[in-house]
């Protein structure tokens, strides 16, 4: 069903409060992991599962992961349940047609049979990002948790990502890792030049993509930063390999607005930036 590898709750969590809380859930294709935040953005817990590829192909075990979660059945003010996958692409919102937006995906990717195609707004970019969930499992999350909104993982990073490149200038390039999949998005100041994502099995496969957009709008890797964020540590081949290119890179700070307590403190803050950042999507 799934095997718990990260459990932090807050000391300040409280059960009889949730109906005030905010529930954020990230499914990927090896992976489910949720957040909890109040209404004043303190973050109360933090829970990731490891549940293998049968979460795509079997939904049935979502729906038991939950059951048997004492925190996911309890009643939240607001949930917003985020979907992992490479498929997605962004289009301009004034160009931006509701009956087009299966065609719009076709262009870049093939659409599976059992596959259903939404769109999240992204308003502050003036963008659309198209993208596929398998329709098993959006059926699932809906019925599971009556009334959430569902939004892809690069909806959910580049709200958080967006935050972090208005305060900066110049170019910049920020990476998420996530089930085996790297997440890029370039910058030049606040303006978005490149998003995409790519799968990915060793640290030279991680390095290429990562240059990808320095070679593409001519980026110095000896000058302009990358951050990182996501499944990553210093002490890893990925990490030492991209600091031999790219001698400005960091790990991505969560935006100041989230408060952290004493037990998420004590985690690297990039490892949720992306529950973090759903947790923006409106």
């Amino acid at each position: 069903m799934g095997k718990i590898i990260k459990d932090l709750i807050e000391d300040t969590f409280v059960k009889k409060n949730t109906n005030i809380y905010e529930l954020s859930i990230l499914m990927g294709v090896d992976s489910f992991d949720f957040m909890v935040l109040d209404s004043r953005q303190y973050v109360q817990a933090l829970r990731s599962y490891a549940v293998g590829p049968q979460l795509m192909t079997q939904p049935a075990i979502l729906n038991s992961l939950v059951q048997a979660d004492s925190l996911l059945t309890l009643p939240y003010r607001t949930v917003r349940a985020g979907w992992a996958n490479g498929t997605a692409t962004l289009v301009p919102q004034r160009l931006y047609n509701e009956q087009k937006k299966n065609a719009y995906l076709e262009q870049v990717t093939t659409i599976a049979p059992d596959d259903v195609v939404l769109a999240d707004s992204l308003s502050d970019l003036g963008l659309k990002n198209i993208y596929t969930i398998p329709r098993e499992m959006e059926s699932l999350a809906r019925q599971t948790f009556p009334g959430c909104r569902v939004f892809h993982i690069t909806s959910a990073l580049l709200q958080g990502i967006r935050k972090l490149a208005a305060s900066r200038e110049g170019p910049q390039v920020y990476a998420h890792l996530k089930d085996s999949m790297v997440y890029l998005f370039a910058f030049e100041d606040k303006n978005l030049l490149f998003s995409n994502a790519f799968p990915y099995q060793s640290a030279k496969d991680f390095i290429y993509f990562l240059l990808l957009p320095y070679h593409q709008f001519d980026f110095k890797p000896g000058k302009d930063p990358a951050y990182l964020s996501g499944a990553l540590v210093e002490d890893s081949e990925i990490y030492r390999e991209a600091f031999r290119y790219i001698k400005n890179i960091h790990f991505v700070e969560p935006p100041a607005f989230f408060h952290l307590g004493p037990r998420l403190s004590g985690e690297p803050r990039h490892f949720f930036f992306d529950l973090l950042g759903l947790s923006l999507c409106g």
